[in-house]
C-alpha cells in the first residue's frame, strides 16, 4: 500500500527537480493495539487505503506548497494519456518545467510553455488533440489557441493555488502532480545556502 500510494502522491511532487540525499518515506505500525492485521480483503481495507492515500496526498501537497520561496501551489492534472504511467511522466514534466513555474510566478497565461513540456515528456501525444485549461479557463482546444479573457486569467494565476488541466484525448490514462512556482526568492535562498 505504501509503494502504490507513494507512486501517486510523494513521487508526484517536485520543487526544483532535485532529490535530497535524506528524502525518504516510512510507514510503521507497532501492532501494540492488538487489532486484526489490515491486509487486502480485510473488511476495513478499502477505507483504510483511502484514508492513507488522503493523508499522503495532503502531506505531499504541503511539501510542494512549502518549496523554497514558493508563493503558489501548482497542480497539473493530465487526462486522456495512453496509460497512467504516461500521464504521470507528462504531469511531472509539466510541473517540473522551470518555464512553466516561472510563468505561474509571473501570472502569465503562457499555454505554449505547457504544451512544450507535454511534448518533451517523451510520451505518446497526438499533436492535434491537446486541450489546456488554467482552472476553468480554456486556453487551448484541439492544440489550437482559443480567445480567452486575459484579465480573468491574470487574476486566476495570482491566486494561492493554480490548477493546470491537460486533456490529451489519446487514451484513459490519468495522473496529477504538484509543485510550486519558481520565484526570485528561490534563487536568493539557495544562493545563500551553505552546508
Amino acid at each position: 500500500l505504501l509503494g502504490e500510494t507513494t507512486d501517486v502522491t510523494f513521487n508526484m511532487i517536485t520543487v526544483d527537480g532535485d532529490t535530497s540525499t535524506n528524502d525518504m518515506l516510512i510507514a510503521m505500525a507497532s501492532g501494540l493495539a492488538g487489532n486484526t492485521e489490515l491486509v487486502p480483503g480485510h473488511p476495513d481495507w478499502d477505507n483504510f487505503a483511502a484514508a492513507f492515500r488522503h493523508v499522503c496526498q495532503t502531506l505531499a501537497q504541503a511539501i510542494a506548497r512549502d518549496g523554497e520561496g514558493a508563493t503558489r501551489l501548482v497542480e497539473v492534472t493530465v487526462n486522456g494519456a495512453v496509460t497512467d504511467l504516461s500521464a504521470r511522466a507528462i504531469a511531472k514534466t509539466v510541473i517540473g518545467s522551470s518555464l512553466v513555474k516561472s510563468a505561474v510566478f509571473g501570472a502569465d497565461a503562457n499555454w505554449g510553455r505547457i504544451i512544450a513540456a507535454v511534448g518533451r515528456a517523451g510520451e505518446p501525444v497526438n499533436p492535434d488533440t491537446v486541450d489546456i485549461r488554467l482552472g476553468d479557463i480554456l486556453v487551448l482546444s484541439g492544440s489550437q489557441p482559443v480567445a480567452f479573457d486575459e484579465e480573468e486569467a491574470l487574476e486566476y494565476l495570482k491566486g494561492d493555488s493554480v490548477v493546470i488541466h491537460v486533456e490529451l484525448h489519446n487514451g484513459s490514462g490519468h495522473a496529477t502532480a504538484w509543485g510550486c512556482d519558481l520565484t526570485y526568492d528561490y534563487v536568493r535562498i539557495n544562493a545563500a545556502y551553505r552546508t
